[in-house]
C-alpha cells in the first residue's frame, strides 16, 4: 500500500499517514481512526468530508479508513463501542470482528455513501492532494 502523501513546493513528498508494519498501525494512526469514526458519526448529510489531524497534517477521514483496511491490531474498547454505535443498523454477526480492518469493512460503505451525497450537494471538485494542509508547511 502506498503512503498517503502530498508533494511539497520543493518537489519533495511529505508522508501524511504512516504505513502499517506487518499489519500493525502506530498508535497515532489508531487514534486517528477513532477520531475519523467520531467525525463520521457527526457528518451532516450533504456536507463536505470531515478532516482529522494526524501528526500536524489534515487528511480526509476516508484516507484514514483506507490506510487502516489492512490493520490486524485489535480495536480498543472505546473505539469498538463507537463503531457499534455508528453501525447500529448492521447485522450483529458483522460486529463480531474486533480488528481495525473489520471496523473499516463496516464504516467504509457509510463513508462512501456520505461522499456521494456530498458530491451531489456541494459545488466543489473532489478532494485533491493540494487541499491537504500540514502545520509548519505553509499549507
Amino acid at each position: 500500500m502506498r503512503p498517503s502523501a502530498s508533494i511539497l513546493k520543493d518537489g519533495q513528498m511529505k508522508i501524511l499517514l504512516p504505513n502499517l508494519f506487518e499489519g500493525h498501525a502506530p498508535i497515532t494512526l489508531q487514534n486517528a481512526f477513532h477520531e475519523a469514526l467520531d467525525a463520521l458519526d457527526s457528518w451532516q448529510a450533504g456536507a463536505e468530508e470531515p478532516l482529522v489531524t494526524v501528526d500536524g497534517c489534515t487528511v480526509p477521514i476516508s484516507h484514514v479508513f483506507a490506510r487502516m483496511s489492512g490493520c490486524t491490531d485489535l480495536m480498543p474498547r472505546r473505539t469498538r463501542t463507537l463503531l457499534e454505535t455508528i453501525a447500529s443498523g448492521t447485522p450483529a454477526q458483522a460486529l463480531n470482528g474486533s480488528l481495525f480492518s473489520d471496523g473499516v469493512m463496516l464504516v467504509m460503505p457509510l463513508c462512501v455513501e456520505c461522499l456521494a451525497l456530498a458530491s451531489r450537494s456541494v459545488a466543489r471538485p473532489p478532494f485533491e492532494a493540494a487541499d491537504l494542509s500540514c502545520a509548519g508547511m505553509g499549507g
